[in-house]
């Protein structure tokens, strides 16, 4: 394992990975542990070398760019979705010519697609998970964590290949191919909800006036976690925020009521909370939040019902393929093709229309 953090070495060991067919390429970010998270490590490796780049030392990665876009080079990674967005948002990078062996697990029916279970399945290797949650951030790092991630691309190489010949056994390796050319037109696009409170989970049992609480315990607790540069779990927990939306504690009496908030977090936070749930119960019920609209599905009943006979054609194909059916078609597919009436469904695959489309038709049918 080589550690590069200065510009002459990082060039030199590019040069080398260039001149390969096949390099594995993993990413480690601090989004556990900062709440302007960013690319903190860069794993590559190839047949003969297994390379840490530290992207914090301000290196010029240009050259880590062009073999990310070079289609000659085919780019091996393990649940590339998150590793892409990133790399995209913090350096502009794109992606040709990959493979995503977690996309592979899934296409192949496996039970278990993170990485250390496809490695304990193909390879007996039972990989160290002690540092999952690492602050990659922190400098120096320790041999121990520097060899954890080189884990994380040492063995992918020959990984993908076992995949792709089990695929191929198949008859499904046209459906990853599919798959991962989507892959590379991913883009990081920043989220800016109207209302970003609607991302938690929970939500649909709250009355109007609660959710006027949570919009406004969601965005002081932002707001904290903004200016510590904190992830806003580490102020305090969804949980926290649901639960007091529901109590609607009017005194500090009322706040030991809610169970799930600490001593600690009551103590320092205590006041604002009465604040917030204060402004949010004087609130005009004009100016309260709407309640989310219920999904079409449970408003219409017939589509309901279409979606439903869907559900089951598409279920019976999955058990045949020793498939998750989701993978197969996800309910929004479903939902998309009931209420069109036809596959014409932007997010359908063409190889989802060719395995599962004539029986989704005939159930509509």
């Amino acid at each position: 394992m080589i550690f590069i953090d200065q510009q002459e070495p990082f060039e030199r060991a590019m040069a080398r990975v260039a001149a390969q067919p096949v390099v594995a390429v993993d990413t480690e970010a601090d989004s556990l542990h900062s709440y302007f998270d960013k690319v903190c490590l860069i794993q590559l490796s190839t047949a003969d070398d297994d390379l840490i780049v530290d992207p914090l030392k301000k290196l010029d990665l240009a050259p880590f760019g062009a073999v990310l876009a070079d289609r000659s080079i085919l780019k091996v990674l393990h649940g590339a979705d998150y590793d892409l967005r990133i790399l995209n948002r913090d350096f502009g990078y794109t992606i040709s010519n990959l493979i995503d062996t977690s996309v592979a697990a899934q296409l192949l029916g496996y039970e278990g697609i993170g990485l250390a279970a496809l490695l304990e399945r193909h390879f007996g290797i039972k990989l160290d998970k002690s540092h999952q949650r690492a602050d990659w951030a922190m400098r120096p790092l320790p041999r121990n964590m520097l060899e954890y991630a080189a884990t994380d691309t040492r063995h992918l190489i020959a990984l993908a290949e076992k995949m792709r010949a089990e695929l191929e056994a198949l008859g499904r390796w046209d459906w990853a191919m599919e798959e991962f050319a989507r892959l590379e037109a991913i883009r990081f696009e920043k989220e800016e909800p109207e209302e970003p409170f609607r991302r938690l989970k929970g939500l649909a049992v709250l009355d109007r006036r609660a959710l006027a609480v949570v919009q406004r315990l969601y965005d002081f607790r932002d707001a904290l976690a903004r200016k510590a540069d904190r992830p806003p779990f580490k102020i305090f927990n969804n949980d926290i925020i649901l639960e007091t939306a529901r109590v609607k504690p009017q005194n500090a009496q009322d706040l030991e009521t809610v169970k799930v908030l600490p001593s600690s977090q009551r103590a320092r936070y205590g006041r604002d909370f009465l604040r917030l749930v204060r402004e949010a119960m004087a609130l005009d019920d004009e100016a309260l939040p709407q309640k989310a609209e219920a999904r079409p599905w449970i408003r219409d009943k017939a589509l309901e019902a279409r979606v439903n006979r869907l559900k089951t054609a598409r279920d019976k194909v999955a058990k045949e393929l020793k498939i998750d059916p989701a993978v197969l078609a996800a309910r929004h597919i479903l939902t998309g093709v009931a209420e069109a009436g036809n596959l014409d469904v932007p997010a359908m695959r063409e190889w989802q229309k060719r395995v599962v489309g004539d029986a989704l038709l005939r159930a509509l049918s």
